[in-house]
């Protein structure tokens, strides 16, 4: 193993009472070590009712750095990506999950999204106070060409006729998420 990639490992296998969790190191190891990380919120009813045009109403999202790690060696052939697992559920009943990729740049964890080129984008930061905060900022609608044909992000990745779209307005730009234990990310339950 290069010396760099073993580094790497070594960096990302540190505890967190480490200096890595003090800002040494890449983001999305700090976020997503390679044991894997589970970050989600419910709004409650008292919530929603605040903001009446909110379309989530429970955000999970998960994944490993592992497979991140794995590529960077190759980073002059690829683009190594984040691989995570975004859940949402709706405020009008439905659920949408998939699987997106994510670009670390300047420390932030940027342009998360499906391949699909209508499913739009979102960044993610973390926090000084171990949370995360989506960002639903939707680069790809910003480009002088854009593939989005409307800015939103899609946890599913199908197009806007078939897909469920988190539309970037003012009730739905900003999510707080807190570390959650991995077994809350786990696969879908039957509702309560």
């Amino acid at each position: 193993m290069p010396q760099l990639a073993r580094f790497l490992v070594a960096l990302a296998l540190l505890p967190a009472g480490s200096a890595r969790a003090e800002g040494v190191g890449f983001a999305a190891e700090r976020a997503f070590p390679v044991a894997g990380a589970c970050y989600g919120r419910r709004y409650d009813a008292d919530h929603l009712a605040r903001h009446p045009g909110q379309v989530v109403s429970a955000i999970h999202l998960s994944g490993s750095s592992r497979g991140l790690i794995a590529l960077r060696p190759q980073a002059d052939r690829i683009d190594p990506e984040l691989d995570l697992t975004l859940r949402v559920d709706f405020t009008d009943g439905g659920r949408a999950e998939g699987g997106i990729g994510c670009a670390e740049t300047g420390g932030r964890i940027r342009r998360c999204g499906r391949g699909a080129s209508c499913a739009g984008s979102f960044a993610v930061d973390l926090l000084p106070d171990g949370r995360l905060r989506i960002v639903n900022d939707d680069a790809d609608s910003r480009l002088s060409e854009p593939v989005v044909r409307e800015p939103g992000f899609s946890p599913d990745a199908a197009c806007r006729e078939k897909g469920r779209f988190v539309p970037p307005d003012a009730q739905n730009r900003v999510f707080l998420l807190a570390r959650l234990p991995l077994s809350a990310c786990g696969p879908e339950r039957p509702r309560d």
